[in-house]
């Protein structure tokens, strides 16, 4: 019983003990904790001590707390530049994005006014220590608004063969505010619409801009709503279609000689152009070239020459073709009057024969023309033949380049006879 009734005493010295254990190591932490912090921060700002430096970017100024029926119409300045100071990491993050430069017209009248510009900074460790100008000058003049045209300012080219047919905005009116003096200038809110390369229609939300009539954007009028649905329909206005070339020859080769073909190269262009004026080409005729001239020609003529094409259309491609006319010698017959040849007569007789045979020959005519029946060698063989009468086979031998068609007779009547003593 004893022993339980020491118990509570004892559980509360050894609960106690602890406690003050826990304290003690606890203090101890803590203390270790901040000497830590303290080193690190220490050691931190030895490493990466603060700077102070011109910020590179202009800070843009916004107005804030315009007084009603208001509006700014004309400042002293922009935008401000900036001096800074902060850690070397902090500086070298920064961009225009992180200060915000803000000038307060809040209780000003209309009229010329100057007013303090206040730059601040996101990020919590750089400073803002100078700013330049510390103060604008702001001209206020009463808001207006008014209702103005929408228009689409088309810039750039279609693809080729293409081009704007029509345009349409939704909405077709929209409404600018402002100072009185710059909305007075405003004569409509445009979308600038490029068309570089298209080939369909453009269906696009455009931003608008307010522009005076000379096409100038007025700055500081606000457009309301800010887009339009702008619409500009594309029409192939070009057309393509091959054609075969037709090479335009004048004249006739020398005589005898006859055209035996013509090559063109190449065979087929490509012609772009409004749609009738394609039309209005024969599809089997084709396209015509210049004239090549092949009078009293003995040879092949070879001639590059332009393409002869219709108004408003153009090639694709070179507007030149390479036009190869062969020339032939023409082929023909020609007869010729020949005294034959009797060979091989025995000795002691004689030949007693007809005058000549017709002999007639094929080939080209310039060469025909040219032969004489000299050059034609007609021979019969009387080899092992006695007195008598014969009708031997004549044999002809033509020039080169020709043929033998017929001979009128095929045989050679002679007559062998005894010589007289």
């Amino acid at each position: 019983m004893d022993f339980l009734r020491q118990l509570p005493h004892a559980i509360f010295i050894l609960g106690r003990g602890a406690v003050l254990s826990v304290v003690r190591n606890l203090s101890l932490a803590l203390l270790a904790a901040a000497l830590g912090l303290s080193l690190w921060l220490f050691i931190t700002d030895r490493q990466n001590p603060d700077e102070a430096q011109a910020f590179s970017s202009a800070i843009r100024i916004d107005f804030v707390n315009v007084p009603t029926g208001l509006a700014v119409a004309n400042t002293s300045e922009a935008n401000v530049r900036v001096r800074i100071e902060g850690p070397q990491s902090e500086l070298q993050k920064l961009q225009a994005d992180d200060f915000q430069a803000t000038v307060d017209l809040g209780g000003l009248e209309k009229g010329e006014s100057a007013a303090v510009v206040s730059v601040s900074s996101s990020r919590r460790r750089v400073d803002v220590t100078e700013v330049t100008p510390g103060r604008v000058t702001v001209t206020l003049e009463s808001l207006r608004t008014k209702e103005v045209r929408v228009a689409a300012s088309l810039v750039g080219s279609p693809q080729q063969g293409f081009a704007a047919a029509g345009q349409t905005t939704d909405p077709e009116t929209v409404t600018v505010s402002g100072p009185e003096s710059l909305v007075a200038l405003v004569d409509s809110a445009v979308a600038v619409v490029d068309l570089t390369g298209l080939r369909t229609n453009f269906t696009e939300r455009v931003e608008l801009k307010p522009l005076d009539v000379r096409g100038s954007e007025i700055s500081r009028v606000k457009v309301a709503p800010p887009r339009a649905d702008v619409n500009i329909d594309i029409e192939q206005r070009e057309f393509s279609q091959e054609f075969v070339v037709t090479p335009l020859v004048t004249g006739q080769p020398a005589a005898g000689y006859n055209v035996a073909g013509i090559r063109i190269d190449p065979r087929l262009v490509t012609v772009t152009g409004p749609l009738d004026v394609l039309q209005s080409i024969d599809a089997v005729r084709g396209i015509s070239t210049e004239e090549i001239p092949i009078t009293d020609e003995r040879a092949d003529v070879q001639r590059n020459v332009q393409v002869i094409l219709p108004p408003n259309v153009r090639l694709q491609g070179t507007s030149t073709v390479k036009v190869t006319v062969s020339i032939k010698p023409a082929r023909g017959e020609a007869a010729f009057r020949v005294v034959p040849q009797v060979r091989n007569v025995a000795a002691g007789l004689a030949v007693i024969s007809s005058d000549a045979v017709v002999v007639t020959l094929a080939g080209d005519v310039p060469a025909l023309q040219a032969l004489t029946p000299e050059a034609i060698i007609a021979v019969v063989d009387a080899q092992d033949l006695g007195p008598g009468l014969y009708a031997l086979p004549l044999q002809v031998t033509p020039p080169a380049g020709t043929t033998v068609v017929r001979t009128d007779p095929g045989e050679l009547g002679i007559a062998l006879v005894q010589r007289p003593e």
